[in-house]
C-alpha cells in the first residue's frame, strides 16, 4: 500500500490558465504533497494530515484555516488595508505621518479618498480633497497639458482598469462621474460583496454600491522608450507574503505598455489607449499585439544602473508599504498557516522615480500573456516552494532532492520585509 502523503494541496482556481501551472510547480513535490482537485478533496477521506487550500478566495474554508495549525491557504482573510485602494492610502498616510523619513512619502503619488453619494453633493465631497479642487482651478489659462495638474479617479475597489478617468477641470470630473453614476443605476442588480470581490477574478461592485473613489495626482511626465514608440508603460511586480511576516519580490518583473504614444495624446484625456497601460483593456481591442504589449522589465533599453535603481527603488518602497498595513490590524492580519500573492503595479517617470499606483490580490496572471508564461511560472514554482519549506513539510521531512529544488525555485526572490507581527487579535 503506498504510502499516504504528508500534505495534501486542494487546487481550485477558475482559471485554467493558473490551475495548470500550480498543479504543475506541486509535481516535483511528490509523494510528499500531493495535488488534488476540490471534486478529488471531497471524494478523498481527508481527515488527519496537512491540508492547504489553493483555491478562489471565496472557497477557502476559513473556519478550518483559523482553527487548525495543521491547515493553510494561500491568502488572508483580512487584507483589504493593502488591496482596498481607500484603505491602502489611509494606512499609508499614517505610517508616512509617524515616519518622516519613509521612502512612502516620494514613492507614492499624493492621493485622496474621494467619498460620494451623489453628484449634486460634489462641493462637500471635494471639501475633504480641497487640493485636487486647487489644481484644477490653477489649470485656468495654462494650455500645455503637461504643464496642467492632471488627477487620475480610481474606484476603490475595481481592477483591469475598470472606471478609471483622468481629468485636470471641475467641468471634466463632473461628466465623469455623471457618466458613472448613470452606468452605474443600470446595473443596480448586481451583488457582490466581501474581500473575495476586491480584485480581479472575482465580481466586482458597481459604483452604485461602493461610492468610495481615490484621487491621484497623475504623473503626466512618464518615462518614455523611443524603442517602444514612445509609449507609456508601468511595471507589474509579484510578490509572495508568508506567515507572519515575510515578504518577498520576484525579480523578474514585466513592462506593460499602452498601444499608443503618449505624447502626442496627452492632452486627449478620454484617449484611454494612451494613458492606461493595463493589458486587460487591450486585449479587447483589435490588433492587439501580446509581443508589443507586454515585456521584461530586465530588457528594457536602459542603462543597467537605471534598471537596478529602479528595482532598488520598488523594494523600498515594498518595505515600507508593508509595515505600514501590516500595523494596522483592523484592516490587515497576518496568520502564520497562511500565504498569498500580490501584484504590485508601479510607474517610473522621466527622472525615473519609481512610484506605487496599487495592490492587486488574485493577480491576474493570464495577462503576462504566451510568450512571457515563464515568468508566471516562476513566480509560482517560488510561491509553491515556499509553501513546502515554511507550511507543509518540517525541517527533517525535506529530502536532498527537495531542498535542492527549493533553493533552486527560489533563487529569484528578494526579500524586502521581515517582521514578527505581534498578534492583536
Amino acid at each position: 500500500m503506498a504510502a499516504l502523503p504528508l500534505a495534501t494541496v486542494v487546487v481550485d482556481m477558475d482559471e485554467p490558465y493558473v490551475q495548470e501551472i500550480i498543479v504543475s510547480a506541486l509535481g516535483k513535490y511528490g509523494p510528499q504533497i500531493a495535488a488534488r482537485t476540490a471534486a478529488e478533496h471531497e471524494r478523498a477521506d481527508s481527515t488527519g494530515g496537512r491540508v492547504m487550500h489553493w483555491r478562489e478566495y471565496e472557497r477557502i474554508d476559513w473556519d478550518a484555516v483559523h482553527r487548525s495549525s495543521t491547515v493553510f491557504s494561500s491568502a488572508y482573510c483580512y487584507r483589504r488595508g493593502l488591496i482596498r485602494k481607500a484603505q491602502m492610502a489611509f494606512n499609508i498616510k499614517l505610517y508616512a505621518a509617524k515616519h518622516p523619513e519613509s521612502v512612502l512619502h516620494r514613492g507614492v503619488p499624493e492621493t485622496w479618498i474621494f467619498d460620494l453619494d451623489d453628484v449634486d453633493y460634489l462641493d462637500e465631497a471635494l471639501m475633504e480633497c480641497f487640493e485636487v479642487e486647487d489644481g484644477m482651478r490653477a489649470n485656468e489659462g495654462v494650455a500645455d497639458p503637461r504643464q496642467r495638474q492632471q488627477f487620475i479617479l480610481k474606484p476603490s475597489l475595481t481592477g483591469r482598469a475598470a472606471g478609471i478617468h483622468v481629468f485636470d477641470t471641475r467641468e471634466r470630473l463632473e461628466e465623469l462621474l455623471a457618466r458613472e453614476f448613470e452606468s452605474d443605476d443600470e446595473d443596480e442588480g448586481d451583488e457582490g460583496d466581501g474581500e473575495e470581490n476586491e480584485q480581479c477574478g472575482g465580481a466586482y461592485q458597481a459604483v452604485s454600491q461602493i461610492r468610495e473613489w481615490v484621487i491621484q495626482r497623475y504623473i503626466n511626465r512618464p518615462l518614455l522608450l523611443d524603442t517602444h514608440g514612445g509609449r507609456k508603460f508601468h511595471i507589474r511586480a509579484y510578490v509572495l507574503a508568508v506567515s507572519d511576516f515575510k515578504v518577498y519580490v520576484y525579480r523578474h518583473m514585466l513592462a506593460l505598455f499602452a498601444p499608443q504614444p503618449y505624447s502626442a495624446s496627452a492632452g486627449d484625456l478620454d484617449d484611454q489607449r494612451a494613458h492606461l497601460t493595463n493589458t486587460c483593456l487591450q486585449a479587447k481591442t483589435d490588433g492587439f499585439n501580446e509581443s508589443t504589449a507586454v515585456n521584461l522589465f530586465w530588457d528594457l533599453d536602459l542603462p543597467r544602473d537605471k534598471l537596478d535603481g529602479i528595482f532598488a527603488q520598488i523594494c523600498a518602497i515594498l518595505t515600507d508599504t508593508f509595515a505600514a498595513v501590516s500595523s494596522e490590524s483592523t484592516s490587515f492580519q497576518t496568520w502564520p498557516n497562511c500565504l498569498e500573492q500580490f501584484g504590485f503595479d508601479f510607474l517610473v517617470d522621466e527622472d525615473c522615480n519609481t512610484f506605487m499606483l496599487e495592490a492587486n490580490a488574485y493577480p491576474d496572471f493570464k495577462q503576462t500573456g504566451a510568450g512571457l508564461k515563464s515568468v508566471v511560472e516562476g513566480f509560482m514554482a517560488a510561491s509553491v516552494a515556499t509553501a513546502a519549506s515554511s507550511l507543509l513539510l518540517r525541517d527533517a521531512e525535506l529530502t536532498d532532492e527537495i531542498r535542492t529544488a527549493i533553493t533552486a525555485d527560489c533563487r529569484d526572490l528578494t526579500s524586502v520585509y521581515t517582521h514578527k507581527n505581534e498578534r492583536k487579535w
